[in-house]
């Protein structure tokens, strides 16, 4: 499903596009390559594949697999994309340990599971990573620069992913910062309102346009403006307000 120049929205759990557990899953199109940001949960892939298909990429065109951060519902279809798509998985930095062999509690698979985030016979299966992106560091897909800003968090290393060369910038920001400037802070292994404070000023004065979040709603303009939201919160007294992840399988 097109949701702006050159990004598909080829997997999604809250309007059923793929596995309810899911994130959201975008394709970017570089032209001539294309690069997938995000993996879904891993139950049901081939409806994601489905709709690569649908919108006109065969498998072949996927060079690439960014995986934003271990949790399963972004990290847990890496395994069978990377089999399925002969496409690299790269992970931002301190990410790349526990997506090859992190335990539950490193998962926050614990914590999830008896929030009814997943199945209670929910097993995440590991993957290889065949490249690791640290903070700032850059790639190409065909006419766009992708450089890797990791926010950590949500999970140790999340990374948000800038992207530069079309009419705006534009954003990835997993489950980092949403629309309205909510963050990703919950109480599991890994996640820390220190960190998140320490780090969420690399977010400022990027003039991203279109922001794409790991749920709910994106927008394709004033995006700077809900990351400034939520750099703001994060400069006040209280714990700023967070997203909280529907619970499809309670």
């Amino acid at each position: 499903m097109r949701v702006f120049d050159d990004i598909y929205l080829v997997g999604d759990g809250e309007i059923r596009l793929s596995h309810p557990a899911d994130c959201h899953v975008y394709l970017l199109d570089g032209g001539g390559e294309a690069v997938l940001i995000d993996a879904g949960v891993g139950l049901e892939p081939e409806l994601i594949l489905e709709n690569i298909r649908r919108d006109g990429f065969q498998p072949g065109d996927v060079g690439s697999l960014i995986v934003t951060h271990s949790h399963a519902d972004h990290a847990g279809g890496a395994s069978w994309f990377r089999s399925r798509l002969s496409c690299r998985v790269i992970a931002p930095e301190l990410e790349e340990r526990i997506i090859v062999a992190g335990s539950d509690e490193d998962l926050g698979m614990d914590v999830a599971k008896r929030s009814g985030i997943y199945p209670q016979d929910y097993v995440f299966r590991h993957c290889e990573v065949d490249g690791v992106l640290k903070d700032a560091e850059r790639m190409r897909v065909g006419r766009y620069e992708l450089t890797m800003i990791q926010v950590p968090g949500h999970s140790p290393g999340t990374g948000c992913i800038l992207v530069d060369g079309g009419d705006g910038r534009m954003l990835f920001s997993s489950d980092v910062v949403f629309l309205g400037g909510t963050i990703g802070l919950g109480n599991w292994e890994g996640n820390s309102l220190r960190e998140y404070r320490r780090s969420i000023g690399k977010l400022a004065n990027l003039s991203v346009e279109a922001l794409f979040p790991g749920h709910y709603l994106w927008t394709l303009r004033g995006g700077q403006e809900h990351l400034d939201n939520a750099i703001e919160n994060l400069r006040q007294a209280w714990v700023p307000p967070a997203w909280q992840h529907n619970h499809p399988h309670k």
